[in-house]
């Protein structure tokens, strides 16, 4: 789908030498306002005071580059950890000194009981799960009583209090951008104060279909969707997840839906465009990151499992497949370890010469259900390793559990084969970075629920999430595959990746804003 190239679009070619005061902010046009849970910064209540670190993420790399123009505003949801007063008032102060100049950041502080319901048990709990089409013992369960008071004292009174902070900011708003799943509501919300500003809502995960939705109750998806239609934009990853929304839509809501040209008639009378903006990265940002010591560094502490020494493989005939994802249920972890295990049967001649090497990002400890899944996945390692050590001369699959990105991009720029067999994602942007670092080359193998599949299928091999047989052939075509059709595979989706990338990705959305801007 092409979009324009407007006024708005037009923002991301500017690039900030300073960022301008509040008052100035206040005195001009109007802010470009960012809304999503988490900011380019994490604030950690650690020893009486605000600890600040780096959020890592691929929302706060695409959106970042736009975070740092002079008359953009990003809010943020902070847990307010207790005594509120004296937090609250270190927070503002901890995040006007302690954070980047170029980002003008507002923390939106929540009472940590009110946060916890908001984004541990409704957000990640039910809404997360549901939308990967997850049910049962590492998914959505029962709503019970306290996930019912979740809902109302957690999440929508969460939504409720991020509208009253941008309304009492004093900031004059210019265009929303509000991200993902944690803030369905909030489009009407800022609507009723802000009837004449210009929205878009953006799903990052994948939009499920309404037999999903009607697992929960109808007053909760009626918030959901009348939420959304408060803005005039309603983005998703992919043309399906659209498809799927504008059918809710017709059959939830009974809403008028244009098929043709995207479109949903909210009760208000206006019409709601709905339209898919594939996320992507950054190649220039990754490009060098792949030239910092801390790269080189995780090359040298990966060259026992990767063979490489300088740039060179030192032997030919060992192999690597790599996956790096966080340790959630959405992944599909365990069946990507099965299909390995039974690789390593129908292709006994491998053992010696073909190494797993797994980056699993700790992920929502703080949830029962993700600590059960993490023991669930080293339970399933750990019967392939040992029924396999032998063989193989030792452990064929190695696990680094930890959040370390530039280990991560040294594993995929050696790999010869990128394991993504997630149950479902709304993108994936591990497979874009891989295409752009890759020197082996390498070879994806993706799942097709997962939505970069729709740009990726003429580059990598595709499989079905739960089809460990289909997986594993997958896995041995891989591995089999010469080195003239990697590269040539490889070519395809590097190329398409840099022809759309993050800055392309916000720049659509901008320039869709502007149509509302001039109808």
């Amino acid at each position: 789908m092409r979009h324009g190239d407007g006024r708005l679009g037009r923002l991301l070619l500017h690039v900030p030498t300073n960022k301008l005061s509040m008052n100035q902010t206040k005195d001009s046009a109007g802010n470009l306002i960012i809304v999503s849970n988490r900011g380019p910064n994490d604030f950690v209540w650690q020893d009486d005071h605000w600890v600040v670190r780096p959020a890592s993420g691929g929302l706060v790399s695409m959106i970042d580059p736009l975070a740092r123009q002079p008359d953009v505003t990003w809010f943020c949801c902070v847990s307010e950890a207790p005594p509120a007063s004296e937090s609250r008032a270190a927070l503002f102060t901890t995040a006007a000194d302690q954070t980047d100049p170029e980002h003008h950041i507002v923390p939106v502080p929540l009472p940590s009981k009110i946060y916890q319901a908001y984004y541990g048990t409704i957000s990640n709990e039910v809404l997360w799960m549901l939308q990967h089409h997850l049910v049962g013992q590492f998914g959505y369960s029962a709503l019970d009583a306290e996930r019912h008071r979740a809902w109302t004292d957690g999440y929508l009174e969460a939504n409720r209090r991020i509208a009253r902070a941008i309304r009492e900011s004093g900031i004059k708003p210019r265009v929303f951008l509000i991200q993902d799943y944690h803030l369905y509501p909030l489009p009407a919300l800022l609507r009723e104060v802000f009837p004449d500003v210009p929205s878009l809502h953006f799903t990052h995960i994948p939009f499920p279909g309404f037999t999903m939705l009607k697992l929960i109750p109808q007053s909760w998806r009626d918030t959901i969707f009348q939420g959304l239609l408060g803005a005039d934009v309603v983005g998703m990853q992919t043309e399906w997840d659209s498809r799927r929304f504008l059918g809710c839509c017709e059959e939830l809501l009974g809403a008028k839906v244009d098929y043709k040209n995207g479109t949903v008639a909210a009760r208000d009378g206006r019409l709601v465009r709905v339209r898919a903006f594939s996320a992507s990265t950054n190649p220039a940002a990754l490009e060098q990151s792949m030239q910092s010591p801390a790269v080189a560094a995780a090359r040298e502490r990966l060259a026992p499992w990767t063979g490489w020494q300088a740039g060179k493989r030192r032997d030919e005939g060992k192999q690597t497949i790599v996956r790096v994802d966080r340790l959630d249920p959405s992944k599909n972890q365990i069946i990507g370890f099965r299909a390995f295990g039974r690789l390593l049967e129908l292709r006994p001649d491998l053992c010696r010469n073909v190494r797993f090497l797994a980056f699993l990002t700790p992920s929502r400890t703080d949830l029962r259900v993700y600590r059960n899944y993490r023991d669930a996945v080293y339970t399933m390692i750990d019967e392939v390793n040992t029924r396999f050590a032998a063989d193989c001369e030792g452990e064929p699959i190695q696990v680094f559990y930890t959040n370390d990105r530039e280990q991560a991009l040294a594993a995929m720029e050696q790999c010869d084969v990128l394991l993504v067999n997630s149950r479902e994602d709304g993108m994936n942007l591990v497979v874009k970075e891989w295409a752009v670092v890759s020197q082996r080359p390498g070879v994806a193998v993706i799942s097709e629920t997962a939505g970069v599949a729709a740009t990726t299928a003429d580059s990598a091999l595709l499989v079905s999430p739960l089809d460990i047989e289909g997986t594993a052939r997958a896995m041995e075509r891989a591995l089999g595959m010469r080195s003239e059709e990697r590269a040539a595979r490889l070519t395809t989706l590097r190329e398409s990746v840099y022809s759309w990338s993050a800055a392309d990705w916000l720049s659509a959305q901008l320039a869709e804003l502007d149509v509302t801007r001039d109808d």
